[in-house]
């Protein structure tokens, strides 16, 4: 009876309904579009960490990443092949990359740039990096042992192209400098500025050569075949790190930037939802209110017949309920309209974030958990909303709402 009452009741105020609706449906598709950039934005910067280089998981020596200097070279698995078979006997792991770390200078006889690469498994590192672009060139194996990929910042910073010879420093365990000529095979840019302008990718027993510490690597990559599986498995990561004394990071561990980054959005979208929610919650309370005060002698005359005040806070509770609820699936549908439209049509082209180098292109990714939280609260803003206005109704006597002009 409340429902059809309700319905009915909303059809007479069918130029305030519209009203109402139109402010609840684009309030709510602007919170849903709102939340699925972020979760676009957030999914963006997981994955660009992750096929950046940095791979869902990183596996080192105890004490690797302590060791002061910055080095490690006293903390350096020997063994790594027979890890990497453990490791990759998991299921969930797509591939498992060693690498040898330095630091050096890489010099042309003109110009020099200070760089941090690595030695590195081409196929691996071609799967690693695949959220960088290769600008020039190809990767350093197909042009023998002694081939070279440099970032473009650093390429640029010594005036060379692929093709050109340079000669690579760097300092030994012993301590003693050993060099090696090269040939640059290509150039490489990813997502941040910073690492473009010191990257440097050798081929891993080049620079076990290099570094005088032939069948050692000093970190492992473990990358699954979806991030969707880490929680599954992580215990055997675990149980397998633990039997070689290794240990284990996580990609967020090893880039603290991603928490922050999702701290802020989080903090972004509270806002925008309080905003909007103030917004709707003024709406309906002002076109509650105008309802009420037009029907005032309605109300009036029913409670004359018999009809109690409960009563009539569940007619206008259930009105108040049907607005945000249609307004809820109108909003829905808007945002999933709109969504799709710019998903389809490539995305909104946006500028480099602060510290990155190349612009990207903003897609929405909706959620259904998202659109069943929010259109509660909404629901939830607009039953309490209509509280004022019903309290008006109720608590107004008989006689005065008879008379109500």
């Amino acid at each position: 009876m409340y429902l059809k009452m309700g319905i009915r009741n909303c059809m007479r105020q069918k130029r305030k309904t519209v009203l109402t609706l139109l402010t609840v449906s684009i309030g709510f598709a602007c919170l849903l579009l709102a939340k699925g950039y972020v979760h676009y934005c957030l999914w963006g910067l997981r994955e660009s960490i992750i096929n950046g280089g940095v791979g869902h998981y990183q596996v080192s020596r105890e004490g690797f990443r302590e060791q002061s200097g910055g080095d490690g070279y006293d903390c350096l698995i020997t063994d790594y092949r027979k890890v990497i078979r453990d490791f990759s006997g998991i299921s969930g792991v797509a591939f498992v990359a060693p690498r040898l770390s330095f630091n050096g200078l890489l010099v042309n006889g003109v110009k020099s740039s200070t760089v941090f690469g690595y030695g590195g498994w081409n196929r691996e590192e071609r799967l690693l990096l695949a959220f960088s672009s290769l600008e020039a060139g190809s990767f350093p194996r197909k042009h023998g042992p002694y081939a070279l990929m440099a970032g473009t910042g650093v390429v640029e910073n010594i005036k060379a192209a692929p093709g050109s010879t340079v000669s690579l420093l760097v300092s030994m365990p012993s301590g003693a400098v050993n060099t090696m000529d090269f040939s640059i095979s290509g150039s490489i840019g990813t997502q941040l500025e910073e690492l473009e302008n010191t990257l440097t990718v050798i081929p891993l027993e080049t620079a076990q050569a290099l570094l005088d510490l032939p069948g050692s690597a000093d970190t492992l990559i473990i990358m699954l075949t979806d991030s969707s599986r880490m929680e599954t498995v992580e215990d055997e990561l675990y149980s397998c790190c633990y039997k070689h004394g290794l240990e284990l990071r996580r990609w967020d561990e090893l880039v603290p930037y991603y928490q922050g980054a999702a701290v802020f959005y989080s903090s972004a979208m509270d806002v925008a939802g309080i905003v909007i929610l103030a917004i709707v919650m003024f709406s309906i309370l002002n076109t509650m209110l105008m309802a009420v005060y037009d029907r005032m002698r309605e109300f009036g005359t029913m409670r004359a017949v018999g009809a109690r005040s409960g009563q009539v806070l569940r007619i206008i509770g259930t009105e108040s309920i049907l607005l945000a609820l249609t307004g809820c699936v109108l909003g829905l549908v808007l945002a999933l309209f709109t969504a799709w439209l710019i998903n389809a049509t490539g995305g909104i082209p946006l500028p480099p974030p602060p510290g990155n180098t190349r612009a990207y292109r903003g897609m929405i990714f909706l959620k259904a958990p998202d659109a069943l939280g929010h259109g509660v609260l909404f629901i939830l803003v607009a039953f309490l909303s209509s509280l004022v206005p019903a309290l008006k109704a109720v608590r107004c006597s008989i006689a005065d709402t008879l008379r109500w002009i």
